[in-house]
């Protein structure tokens, strides 16, 4: 992975414009996007803007150690930042990637994946088109669900989502890009529900996962075969 030349801490004028736009990064952007687009956007901004340049070029490979998530994770994370138009990519086949690290601020408008700014309010995360399965659980179990779901920590989280990218990956042909994030959530959430219940407490609730699985395979077409 190639870094450009200016040491760790020798920044001189440019720290101010460095702490200003990490700053907005994690204010503004960093919020909305999925914990492994954070990671990955992140670690991008540091190889580039921190080093005085809007780009950097790396190896996927690289970049999946460095964030510490599996090369399809990283590659699914890439997608969702590019459409999101917070980075570019330009494929050179021999030396890596070159990413292009778009800041907030420099960007022509306004992504519409983010909420538009309100006077004397922090905006609302944005809500995606279908309610999480968990809203169809009685208050007290969908209230120990979200609860259990937290404690399990960003590490744990992580190995999940990882879990379920590659199982949506297997019925995809291969293609960890070929699934809604919907999907992916609802999947991690299944996985969730299965390591934090009890089988007495998952009873009532399994019928409502068997439904899900007819969904995705719905959703994503001839592409994904559900097992079970």
């Amino acid at each position: 992975m190639e870094e450009n030349s200016c040491p760790n801490g020798e920044f001189g004028g440019h720290w101010a414009e460095v702490v200003r736009a990490y700053c907005e990064l994690m204010d503004e952007v960093v919020p909305y996007l999925p914990l492994a687009e954070q990671s990955v956007y992140q670690r991008l901004f540091r190889l580039s803007h921190v080093q005085q340049s809007p780009f950097t070029k790396c190896c996927y490979d690289d970049l999946a150690g460095q964030c510490g998530l599996s090369l399809s994770t990283v590659r699914r994370a890439v997608k969702g930042l590019r459409t999101k138009t917070l980075i570019k990519t330009v494929w050179e086949s021999k030396s890596g990637t070159t990413f292009v690290v778009q800041l907030l601020s420099t960007l022509p408008h306004r992504p519409g994946f983010l909420p538009r700014r309100r006077r004397g309010a922090s905006p609302p995360l944005p809500q995606p088109s279908r309610p999480p399965i968990y809203d169809a659980f009685t208050l007290e179990d969908r209230a120990l669900f979200i609860d259990c779901k937290q404690r399990l920590g960003p590490a744990r989280l992580n190995e999940l989502t990882e879990a379920a990218v590659e199982w949506l990956s297997e019925r995809c042909g291969g293609d960890p890009e070929a699934f809604s994030d919907e999907l992916l959530r609802d999947k991690v959430d299944e996985l969730v529900f299965y390591e934090i219940f009890g089988p007495e407490r998952r009873k009532p609730y399994e019928r409502l996962f068997a439904r899900l699985a007819h969904l995705r395979e719905r959703s994503a077409g001839t592409l994904i075969q559900v097992t079970g």
